[in-house]
């Protein structure tokens, strides 16, 4: 008996062991993004595309899931039992997603969750496919994934994760930048996890006085699985971020519900993720909150999709500056098909 307790207490010291230097490395290896980062700057004595006051934009977001979470997926995160999908079926998702954005005539899409060579995707890197299928954009990302090797779920690890935001336009702009949110998980969940940001692009609009402003459009992706307030701090960075800028436009997957939007019991009883409610009051009165209240725009992931009875609810929408006028905004209804969120569409007119 004492043989086999010396031979235990060995094999539990071997393992505690294997797990510190296993974070120690990983530790050694995190990816540590800086507070603000230029993405591209557009090149002494090149032009940039200009807007104008009266101009029609019409933008395009879609969390795609790193086309891994259609119809058939359960997400461990979620409650369910997997990370991926087959290999076929990836590949199948991404031509779906493809198709439909080539569909759109779009002037600016919004992509989250692209993956640039994940294990998830099986080492697909996603914006080349989706930039080689629309040449008619210019094309920029910030990642807000990267890690090494994710341990879990046991069974089958998600292992090496690199993913981010995503945007495309028709229009050149003057700078990209990348802006990361503030708060974060506690060591050593951080090593293993999302670190958020926000992906912004300025174009120059041209008001009728003739003066030369900024049009900033922002590609969101807030936090979803938080214990603490990070969702409430990454609510109050955009908030002074977009103070004072009258042309703007931020979209993308909040995982938080809109002002008057009520979800249902489902929705935010669930124990694995539940939305937060962003309140009117929470931002300044002339910025204005788009959404299309009729369609869900995600579905949770406990399950494979059925349709009537799996839960769903809204956390895909815009949030417009007082010089932007929304006039048209569209959750289109996909099945959840090649993703475990709908795409929305919007036309907004730039006003003076």
């Amino acid at each position: 008996m004492r043989r086999f307790f010396r031979i235990l207490i060995r094999i539990v010291g071997l393992l505690a062991l294997g797990t510190a230097l296993f974070i120690a490395l990983m530790w050694a290896r995190e990816w540590r993004p800086e507070p603000v980062n230029t993405v591209y700057s557009l090149p002494q004595g090149e032009t940039c595309d200009t807007l104008a006051i009266g101009d029609t934009v019409r933008i395009v977001s879609w969390n795609i899931g790193y086309a891994g979470l259609g119809d058939d997926m359960d997400f461990f995160y979620d409650g369910g039992t997997r990370m991926r999908t087959t290999r076929d079926r990836t590949i199948e998702n991404l031509h779906g997603i493809i198709t439909f954005l080539k569909t759109q005539q779009a002037d600016i899409i919004l992509l989250q969750e692209v993956d640039f060579g994940s294990r998830r995707s099986y080492g697909i890197n996603e914006y080349d496919s989706i930039r080689a299928a629309l040449p008619g954009y210019f094309g920029w990302w910030g990642l807000n994934y990267q890690s090494d090797f994710v341990p879990i779920p046991v069974t089958n690890p998600m292992g090496r994760v690199e993913s981010g935001v995503v945007i495309l336009t028709r229009w050149k702009p003057e700078e990209v930048t990348r802006y990361s949110y503030p708060g974060g998980f506690a060591f050593p969940v951080r090593l293993f996890n999302l670190k958020r940001c926000l992906l912004s692009a300025e174009i120059p609009v041209r008001d009728s006085a003739g003066a030369v402003r900024t049009f900033y459009i922002n590609n969101t992706h807030n936090t979803a699985y938080d214990t603490g307030h990070m969702r409430s701090g990454e609510l109050e960075f955009l908030n002074n971020f977009l103070a004072g800028k009258r042309y703007a436009i931020t979209m993308g997957d909040w995982n938080s519900t809109p002002p008057g939007y009520t979800p249902s019991n489902a929705a935010v009883s669930d124990k694995h993720f539940s939305p937060l409610q962003i309140e009117r009051d929470d931002f300044p009165p002339d910025m204005t909150f788009v959404y299309d209240p009729t369609t869900p725009s995600v579905r949770y992931g406990y399950e494979p999709y059925k349709a009537g009875s799996t839960t769903t609810t809204v956390i895909d929408f815009a949030l417009c500056g007082p010089g932007i006028e929304p006039i048209a905004f569209e959750t289109i209804d996909l099945g959840f098909k090649k993703s475990d969120h709908n795409p929305v569409a919007a036309s907004f007119v730039i006003r003076h």
